[in-house]
């Protein structure tokens, strides 16, 4: 195998494995792992007929060609949804679409909210709070199953904000300044009362 095709193979699995990584640590599991077992699959199948079976026709082309092509596609489609969530149009007009599918839950057109937010998450799929604007349509509308998994993808895609919720500076409580009252059910003391003359 040419060292130009191993660095271009190299290359690829490489950028594959990287969109499928970065999948998984969003909360998108199933696309990264398809990608990552397809490229695995591929890659064993080419290393077997290469080093086992001393082929480099056959199978090991095939091998070759299920790197390549699930790399060269994994990596793109990432760079095109990471580009689609920011520069789209939809992306632009990302507060409006979600102010029209809110109007729309309010009034009760559930089908006008539902394709809103659908919308807004085919644009965007790691968007938190359409994912749980959708859950709150699909329960209004008695779809209790796909309310839940809205809410399960909203959870999966939320990965590290809570750690943004603790550090913020929260303010102290303001303490009440005078007298206290008695806990309920506490016995009160009487004091004996002095008889006159005593």
């Amino acid at each position: 195998m040419p060292l130009a095709a191993l660095l271009s193979t190299l290359t690829l699995f490489a950028l594959g494995q990287a969109a499928a990584l970065y999948n998984l640590r969003t909360g998108r599991f199933w696309p990264g792992a398809l990608v990552t077992a397809l490229l695995w699959v591929a890659a064993d199948l080419a290393l077997l007929q290469r080093f086992v079976y001393g082929e480099l026709d056959g199978w090991f082309q095939v091998g070759v060609a299920g790197v390549l092509g699930t790399g060269a596609v994994a990596s793109s489609w990432l760079g095109f949804e990471l580009w689609r969530r920011r520069r789209s149009a939809t992306a632009r007009a990302r507060t409006a679409v979600f102010r029209q599918g809110l109007v729309a839950y309010l009034r009760g057109d559930l089908p006008t909210a539902a394709a809103a937010f659908v919308r807004l998450l085919r644009c965007d799929p790691w968007d938190v709070a359409a994912w749980c604007a959708l859950a709150n349509v699909r329960a209004r509308a008695g779809q209790s199953r796909r309310a839940r998994a809205c809410q399960a993808r909203a959870r999966a895609v939320d990965r590290g904000s809570h750690r943004a919720w603790l550090q913020l500076p929260l303010p102290k409580p303001a303490v009440r300044r005078g007298p206290v009252a008695p806990a309920v059910g506490a016995v009160a003391r009487v004091r004996p009362v002095a008889r006159a003359g005593s």
